[in-house]
């Protein structure tokens, strides 16, 4: 774990999502030259449902809620993501739509990864 300790403050906050453990310490400092850092306001939309997959999101700080609407126009919560927690790489994997809209919950601070 020693290796970990000695990566910058960026490449230590991507190793703690599951998504990138595996990741060498050298693959990790690359991943976090590649990562740009947003920061939304509590009630600031991230992405809307349909919209072009272009960015995953990692939550660094805050909480993120992603929804859907129904057939009546009713939001729905799907989740409620925490710290740590990835978001929005079904849309960038497949290159399609986005399935569901996000929201911040809260001041928030994301890693963003094109």
């Amino acid at each position: 774990m020693s290796a970990i300790s000695n990566l910058s403050d960026e490449a230590q906050s991507l190793a703690r999502v599951p998504l990138f453990r595996r990741l060498e310490p050298h693959e990790l400092e690359h991943l976090a030259e590649e990562v740009e850092q947003v920061n939304y306001k509590a009630g600031e939309i991230i992405f809307h449902e349909y919209d072009t997959g272009d960015a995953l999101y990692v939550v660094e700080e805050g909480a993120v809620r992603i929804w859907v609407t129904d057939e009546d126009v009713q939001e729905v919560t799907l989740a409620e993501l925490k710290p740590g927690q990835l978001f929005g790489e079904m849309a960038v994997l497949d290159r399609g739509q986005r399935s569901s809209s996000a929201t911040a919950m809260v001041d928030t601070h994301l890693h963003r990864l094109t």
